[in-house]
């Protein structure tokens, strides 16, 4: 199973973004700050990373220039995630060694077909659980769609509800 590296200082959105990418047969693996990309890039060796621009400590692109300068880490794809819809500083950031670029709220079908390109061209194959091929032949009907969000809802509620109670705990 392909392994996903998320950077992302919103729980929220890497919680979500985790749940999109296990449906699409991937393994998301969470960070919270760009300090923290290259120890877990080094140490989980993920297939693609996603990377926020706008973080405390270490922002998107100083952590994108240390994971592009290190051997370890320079072939790994890395798609920008931010809420600036902005082509000068897309450009900038694919200059820097970006490899995609999404704007906050992202579109999943974009998204995934890019991440399996992404993923396909760094190995040589089509292994990516959503390639080319298969993501054309992968038309879920209506209930399989309805079936997919309402387990990703629940997860969404199981996580946030732990989370409340281990604050509760606290207080």
């Amino acid at each position: 199973m392909p392994r996903i590296l998320i950077i992302d200082d919103e729980p929220d959105l890497r919680l979500a973004l985790t749940a999109t990418l296990e449906d699409h047969g991937y393994e998301g693996v969470e960070g919270s700050d760009g300090s923290e990309a290259l120890e877990l890039a080094v140490k989980y060796a993920p297939d693609a990373i996603f990377l926020d621009v706008n973080m405390p400590v270490v922002d998107g692109p100083a952590a994108l220039k240390i994971l592009k300068q290190d051997p370890r880490t320079a072939d790994i794809p890395i798609c920008i995630l931010t809420a600036v819809s902005d082509a000068s500083y897309e450009e900038y950031v694919i200059g820097l060694g970006a490899d995609a670029f999404f704007v906050k709220p992202w579109t999943e079908d974009r998204m995934m077909r890019r991440l399996a390109e992404l993923i396909d061209s760094r190995t040589g194959s089509s292994s990516g659980p959503m390639s080319d091929d298969s993501f054309i032949q992968y038309s879920p009907g209506p209930s399989l769609a309805v079936t997919l969000q309402m387990e990703r809802s629940q997860r969404l509620v199981e996580t946030i509800q732990a989370r409340h109670n281990s604050w509760v705990s606290w207080g």
